[in-house]
Parts: structure tokens; sequence; C-alpha cells
């Protein structure tokens, strides 16, 4: 716990230096007007546009202009090589005081005619252009390119220092890619592990996380690193919606598998509706939306946290915590407290990153504990090995099974032989399963015929056993069979005829495999009920250890003597 508090520090100290830097720039205007329409003499400072739309902005296609005015004063002489960056949803020209200072792609009366510009671009502005006072810009602009769903005249300019808001993207940028390519190590690495080793389903939801965060990043700051065209502009915005909202459902959804909430499909139909309400009330692809489907990922995810919490979840209260502190990052932007972290883009990645920082330490420390597992199933198939060699070689069998012996070889040599040979029989059997998990199920009904060969020498009762409907290709526990004849020994007394007839009967649904043994004869009288004995216990130990829970087992005396029955679940 201490070593991720000190990674989500550092996380967050990476990304303030960055956000705290002074901006070095002016944005403007924030009176500015616009027309609809095309005419030359737009751009003449001494035109009057007080009939034009103070909205700034316009849903048309077509051609529009865009007027406002500019003070030069002793801020502007800070700059030593002043520049204008323009983002614009169109081709346009730039006049500065009438003079046609930049051009960004061709501006046309038609479609075919345009040429679209490039959605980011830089302008240096000359020297003498900056004299004192108030300067008219106009800014001819044709958008026929634009995609029928758009965000209307979109267009910002900043005044700065030419190219250094470019640069100080660019430097962002780079960090911002280290980052992603951690993403995207992490999301192949747990890919790869999805695949070769752990099929589990939250080990997979968390590499599509990364993947799908990788691409946010890429999605986000390609603009940076390639001048697109206007028109690929809502393109891009859309594909960030759909990861933004692919993202919003996954990392509640993990924590629904991880922490095995039950009802998993009527909870993740609520987040799904959660997230359409947060796309109803802004358009699709404008950052607005894309804030309140965070906003939606995250009151989902404290709920199943919270929940998760008091349901004394391990590791739910941490990562509650972490959620808590992401949300507080974002709300640093959201309520204005822009001297921290001025950048939306940063506070939403050091919050994701947590966030994705938490889900590593729950599947790191699942991964540990099934880990410590597998060593203790290790530890316990050597202790079952043990017994199951010590249940045949234990004092009470070997000294009754030696004194029959004895008497088999003074009364019927030929008897004993065969005596001796079902016992060497039995232990070759057992010296050879006993380090196995699973064996054949036909070695394990040859153990049993052997041993009741050898009760049947030892007890002089007329011990048979049958099989039926027993299939080729199965695979069993070792001597768990072996065992549930001898319960059945145990349980049962002969009938009149001195005959304890065994049954195993194999049946195969859908859903399990069930070995069913009957034992007819005389069920032994009880005092008390009992849990189950060594052989019960071994049988239940070896059955976890290669199932898992998905087994049962039933031991119950019935009209006509005793019967086991084991249902392996699929």
């Amino acid at each position: 716990m201490k070593n991720l508090v000190l990674i989500c520090l550092l996380i967050v100290g990476f990304g303030i230096p960055s956000s705290m830097a002074k901006s070095g720039y002016i944005i403007y205007p924030h009176e500015r007007v616009i027309q609809v329409g095309d005419n030359m003499e737009w751009a003449n400072p001494e035109f009057d546009h007080q009939d034009w739309d103070p909205s700034g902005s316009t849903n048309n296609v077509g051609v529009y202009w865009l007027r406002f005015k500019f003070r030069c004063d002793s801020i502007t002489d800070l700059y030593d090589h002043p520049g204008i960056q323009v983002i614009s949803l169109g081709a346009y020209e730039f006049y500065w005081d009438s003079h046609l200072i930049s051009r960004n792609g061709i501006v046309g009366k038609t479609k075919a005619e345009e040429v679209p510009g490039k959605f980011l671009t830089q302008i240096p502005l000359a020297d003498s252009l900056l004299n004192h006072g108030i300067h008219t810009i106009a800014i001819r602009v044709s958008n026929f390119r634009s995609p029928k769903i758009n965000n209307g005249s979109w267009n910002i300019f900043f005044m700065e220092e030419y190219q250094q808001s470019l640069k100080n993207d660019l430097i962002l940028s780079a960090k911002i890619f280290i980052l992603a390519g951690i993403y995207l190590m992490a999301a192949l690495y747990y890919l790869f592990l999805y695949i070769l080793r752990h099929r589990k389903k939250e080990v997979l939801i968390f590499s599509t996380l990364c993947f799908l965060f990788f691409g946010l990043i890429v999605m986000e700051y390609v603009k940076f690193l390639y001048a697109y065209p206007y028109h690929w502009h809502l393109y891009r915005l859309w594909i960030i919606f759909i990861l933004t909202s692919l993202i919003s459902f996954l990392t509640p959804y993990f924590l629904i598998v991880y922490f095995n909430i039950s009802n998993k499909k009527w909870i993740s139909g609520g987040i799904i509706t959660l997230l359409i309400i947060a796309t109803s009330f802004w358009g699709i692809g404008t950052d607005f939306t894309n804030k309140n489907l965070g906003l939606a990922m995250w009151l989902s995810s404290m709920g199943i946290l919270i929940y998760s919490t008091l349901k004394k979840k391990k590791e739910a209260l941490l990562v509650l915590v972490v959620f808590f502190i992401s949300g507080c990052i974002i709300s640093f932007y959201n309520f204005g407290f822009r001297s921290m972290i001025y950048s939306y883009d940063i506070s939403l990645f050091i919050s994701f990153s947590l966030l994705v920082l938490s889900m590593m330490y729950l599947l790191a420390k699942r991964a540990r504990e099934q880990k410590e597992a597998y060593e203790a199933s290790l530890l316990l198939s050597s202790r079952l090995q043990n017994e199951l060699l010590k249940k045949n070689i234990q004092p009470h069998f070997i000294m009754n099974t030696l004194t029959s012996l004895m008497s088999w070889v003074e009364e019927s040599p030929k008897e004993s032989v065969q005596f001796i040979e079902a016992l060497s029989g039995e232990f070759e059997i057992m010296s050879d399963i006993a380090e196995k998990k699973l064996i054949p199920l036909e070695q394990e009904i040859e153990l049993c015929q052997k041993h009741i060969q050898i009760m049947r020498y030892r007890k002089e009762v007329n011990y048979t056993f049958e099989v039926k409907n027993i299939p080729e290709g199965e695979f069993i526990p070792p001597a768990i069979l072996h065992t549930v004849i001898e319960n059945g020994i145990t349980h049962n007394l002969p009938d009149h005829q001195n005959r304890i007839k065994m049954v195993l009967h194999f049946e195969e649904n859908n859903l399990s495999k069930i070995y069913s043994l009957k034992t007819y004869g005389k069920s032994r009288p009880t005092t008390h009920k009992k849990k189950g004995g060594t052989g019960m216990k071994y049988i239940r130990s070896r059955l976890a250890e290669n199932y898992g829970d998905q087994w049962s087992l039933e031991s119950k005396a019935t009209e006509v003597g005793w019967e086991t029955k084991i249902i392996l679940f699929k």
C-alpha cells in the first residue's frame, strides 16, 4: 500500500509542473462578429460591422466572415517574434488591417473550388503590423467540406511568441506519449498473460482498458504531431467519444467482475443507461460530453466500491480512496482551480493513471494469492500422496492382511498364491499412482478389483464388484473410488448368503458427470451421525485439489445398503 501511494504521488508530481507553467499567450477576441456571405469590402478596417451577428458563430455551410478589434500596446511589445496560432474548422484568408497576411487552404465559393485548410496553423507577424493602437482583423472562411453534423464555425486565435504554444504542446506531448507507451506495454503484457496463463475475465478487461486509453492519448495529441485537414476534426472527435464511452463502461465493469458483485447484468444495464443520459446534455464529440461520461464512470465506480467496502471485500477500501483522490484532481479543473492544474487533459490522464494503478494493484494481489494457492496445492498434493501410501501400509491393514495370509497358506496354498498376487498388484498400482493428480478410470477400476479380491480373502465374504456404463478416456483422482469401496465395506454387513455386492455406475449430462457406487448388503447400525472419517476427508481433498469447488459428494444409507455419489460439475 505504501508503494502504491508513492507511485500515485509521483504521477501527480509528474503532471503538475507542466500544468503550472505560464502560458505566455493572449487568447482573443472576447467580442467578435460574424456575417454569412462573401464581400471583399468586409476586409476594410473602415467598414461598419455593427449589424453583424455578435455571437461570432454560425452552423451554416458556405462562405462567411469574422471580424474583431485588437489593441497593440506595451504587452504586445514583450514578444520578440510575435505570431498567431489559429485553430479553424475551414479554409481561410487572414487579413490584418485589410492586408492579406496568410492563407490556409483555398477559400472557395463552392465545394469543388475549396481546398481544405489545416485544422491548426501558425501565422508570423511582422513588427511593422504591431503599431500601438487598435487593429482590425478580418478572416474570410469557407467550410464546404465540414461534415453535416458539425460544431459550427469553430475558430480560436492565440497571440504569442511565434510557435511558442506549439513548442510547449510538443514538449507536453512527448511526456504524455511516454505515458501512452506504458499503457501500450501494459495492455500487451496483460493480453499475453490472459492468452497464455490466466483465463480470467478481469485480466482481459484491464488489457482492453489500457489499449483504449493508449488510443485515447494518441487521438487527443495527434493534432500536435500531424496537421490534418479541418474536415477530419469531427471524425477525430467521434473516435475520442467512442473510446471515452468504452472506457467509462469498462472501468466500473472491471470492478464488478473483480469484486464478484451479484446481478452483473442489471448493474451493467444501469451503467449503460447512466452513460446514455450523460451524452444527452451536449452534442456527441464535445468536451462537455466526455466530461459527463467521465463523471458517470466515476459515480458508478464509487457506488460499486462503497458497496464492496461495506461487504468487506478485500482491497475495496484502498481502491475507494484512490478513486476519491482521482475525482478530487478532476474537480480542481471543474471548479476553476486552474492555478494548480489548468489543463483538463492533464488532470484526466493523471486521474486515470491513478485508477489504472489501483486496478494493476488488484490484479497483482490476485496473482499473488493465486501463486500462494498454487504453492499450497503443491504441498497438499505431496501430503495426499503420503496419505495415499500410508493408507495402504498402515500397521492395522498390514497385520490383518498378513494374519489372513498365514491362515490361507496353511489351509489352501493355491488360494494363498492368488491372495499374494492380488496384494502385490494393489501395492504396485498404489506405487504407480501416488504422485499423480489424475489417473485413467480404467486403472482406478483395476485397483478397486484388486482390493475387492484382497478383502474377499481377508473377510471371507463373497464380495462382488460390477461396473456399468463406464466410458473410455475418462480420468479421475487416484484412489477415490478405492476409498468409496472401503467406505461401503465399512458401513455394510453381508446378507444371509454371506454376500456383499457393489455396482459402479457412470452417468453424464450437460451439467455434470456422476459416479455412483451402490453397496447391496445390510447397513450397520449407527448410534450417532458422523461427518466422515479420514477416507471421506481424503476424497474431499482430492476433489478440491483437481476441481476447485465444482464438485459434490453424497454418502448415505439406503434401503438396500449404502450409496455414495461423486458429482463433477462441468
